[in-house]
């Protein structure tokens, strides 16, 4: 019960936060700090004419409209913030964008070529849910990129075992490189690319 409270909790307080920032979101702290993340990933997200494309949690759309550039794609976001929609359905009209969690998602099974998720999975209840419907919605052959905050191992337990359970904030826990690998690997991704460096990291997993 006390999970289930804590994890309702934290989903109401991230809605509120980047609603908040909807307007802002490029010249705050946390928009600059994600886009070395996503300048990393725009690197490894290949993709061809027709694909289906979806960043989960994209905020306001820049990762995705990235993307768009690079191929004529059928482009998709969601996020839990209503006024982060509303402020990229205003941008960006060729992009279809959707109030959603990345722990539900609206996609046939085996319909989409690539979903993205920056800098969105430690906010997320549970991450192990979000891998199951991005392996559910993926394509065989699909790719996963999953871009991360990146902290040593005395920072990640602190957090997750200390800090974590009493943060009323949307942050949930911190992952290692190791553990995005293992959550990847446990619901059929084949990894294919990694990517480290200071506290980016960045794996890149295809559907098997």
């Amino acid at each position: 019960m006390y999970i289930k409270i804590h994890g309702e909790a934290n989903m109401k307080y991230s809605i509120k936060k980047y609603d908040e920032i909807a307007l802002i979101y490029d010249d705050t702290y946390e928009g600059q700090y994600t886009a070395k993340f996503k300048e990393k990933m725009l690197d490894l997200c290949g993709v061809a004419d027709g694909d289906k494309v979806l960043d989960v949690g994209c905020g306001n759309g820049s990762l995705i409209k990235a993307i768009s550039r690079k191929a004529n794609i059928e482009a998709y976001g969601v996020d839990i913030s209503p006024n982060m929609i509303a402020e990229c359905r205003k941008k960006f009209e060729n992009i279809s964008f959707e109030v959603s969690s990345g722990e539900q998602l609206s996609f046939n099974d085996g319909s989409v070529d690539t979903v993205t998720i920056c800098c969105v999975l430690h906010h997320l209840n549970n991450a192990q849910n979000f891998v199951k419907e991005a392996h559910r919605i993926l394509k065989q052959g699909g790719v996963l990129i999953i871009g991360e905050p990146w902290f040593p191992w005395g920072l990640r337990h602190i957090f997750n075992v200390i800090i974590s359970p009493f943060m009323k904030s949307g942050d949930n826990k911190v992952f290692s490189h190791k553990r995005l690998k293992k959550l990847s690997g446990s619901v059929g991704f084949a990894l294919t690319e990694t990517y480290k460096k200071g506290n980016v990291q960045i794996i890149k997993a295809r559907k098997i």
